[in-house]
C-alpha cells in the first residue's frame, strides 16, 4: 500500500558467517521491504553467504560500527531504517514490535534490555555497570529518558538522519544518536527486548577501548 512506509533493515557485519544466515532467515519479510548487510571487510565467507542467499551487501567506506550504520543508511531506500546485529543476540521477532511503536507517533524507537519484561543472557557485570553509568550520564547531561543507551537495536524514520549530523564511526554512534535526536526535538520511545548470547563468532568490540570512545562521544555532544 502506498500509505505504508517502506522499511530497510541494516545489519552491520564483520566475520559473522556462522550466525548471519539464521538472522536473515528470521527477519519477518511481511514487515520489511529491504535488507542490507553492511560489511566491514569480512574474510570468513560472510559476504559470499549473504550474496548466495540473495541479499544486498554494502561495503562500508570506513572501519567501525558507526561507519557501517552510515553506509547502510546512505544506501537504504526505505522511509524507515532499522538496525539489528548479525550475531544472533537480538530477536528479529521484535522487529514488528519496534515498527508498531514507531507508528504510534515516535521518530526513533530503541529496544531496551532493562525495561520490565526484558533481560539479557550476555550482559556481564562490568558491561552492565558501564552501560548504566553511560545511560545515567546521557539522561542527566542531555535530558534524554532512555533506559539502555548501548543496545543498538532500533527503528527510526530515515528523515531524522538528514536533520542531525552524525559523526561517530565507532561504538560512540550508539549514544550519539539518541542525544542528537533528542536535542533536535525528535520523539524517542522504547520497547522491552531480550538479548541472547551470540550464536557464533567472536565479539569485535574491546570493552575498554569502546568505553573510552563512547565516553568521549558522550561528553562532546
Amino acid at each position: 500500500m502506498n500509505s505504508t512506509p517502506k522499511v530497510s533493515v541494516i545489519i552491520p557485519a564483520l566475520n559473522e558467517v556462522g550466525s548471519i544466515g539464521a538472522v536473515l532467515n528470521d527477519i519477518p519479510k511481511d514487515r520489511v521491504d529491504e535488507i542490507l548487510v553492511a560489511d566491514g571487510g569480512s574474510t570468513d565467507g560472510t559476504v559470499e553467504l549473504v550474496e548466495k542467499l540473495g541479499y544486498i551487501v554494502v561495503t562500508q567506506e570506513k572501519k567501525g560500527f558507526g561507519a557501517a550504520i552510515a553506509s547502510g543508511i546512505e544506501n537504504a531506500k526505505g522511509d524507515v531504517v532499522m538496525v539489528i546485529n548479525a550475531d544472533g543476540s537480538m530477536n528479529p521477532k521484535d522487529i514488528p514490535v519496534l515498527l508498531d511503536k514507531l507508528n504510534e507517533g515516535y521518530d526513533l524507537v530503541l529496544a531496551s534490555r532493562y525495561l520490565k519484561g526484558a533481560g539479557s543472557e550476555d550482559d556481564t557485570f562490568s558491561h552492565y555497570i558501564g552501560n548504566r553509568i553511560f545511560t545515567f550520564l546521557c539522561n542527566m547531561l542531555y535530558g534524554t529518558k532512555i533506559s539502555d543507551s548501548l543496545y543498538f537495536f532500533l527503528a527510526a524514520k530515515k528523515d531524522i538522519f538528514k536533520k542531525i549530523n552524525m559523526s561517530s564511526v565507532h561504538a560512540g554512534y550508539c549514544i550519539e544518536l539518541p542525544i542528537k535526536a533528542h536535542k533536535a526535538g525528535f520523539k524517542i520511545g522504547e520497547i522491552p527486548s531480550f538479548e541472547k548470547k551470540r550464536t557464533a563468532g567472536k565479539a569485535k568490540v574491546h570493552a575498554l577501548s569502546a568505553g573510552f570512545k563512547i565516553l568521549l562521544t558522550l561528553l562532546k555532544q
